[in-house]
């Protein structure tokens, strides 16, 4: 193998590699996005959940104080 076909191997191989890298870059950015977005997913849910919390803590506070008629 002559010096300028390992000169050539070489440079493929660098360009193989940083096509690779710009690929694992663009996939570092989508998760960035996705991990935004299940962030405040996250928080719209913990929310809602503080929300039926409230409600079933209030309906049971009620139940408690209604009388029942004795028969």
């Amino acid at each position: 193998m002559s010096a300028g076909e390992k000169a050539f191997g070489v440079f493929k191989t660098i360009l193989t590699l940083k096509d690779q890298l710009d690929g694992l870059d663009r996939d570092v950015a989508q998760l960035g996005g996705r991990l935004a977005g299940l962030a405040g997913a996250h928080g719209d849910l913990r929310d809602r959940v503080s929300r039926l919390e409230g409600v079933i803590e209030g309906a049971a506070m009620a139940a408690a104080q209604q009388r029942r008629i004795e028969q």
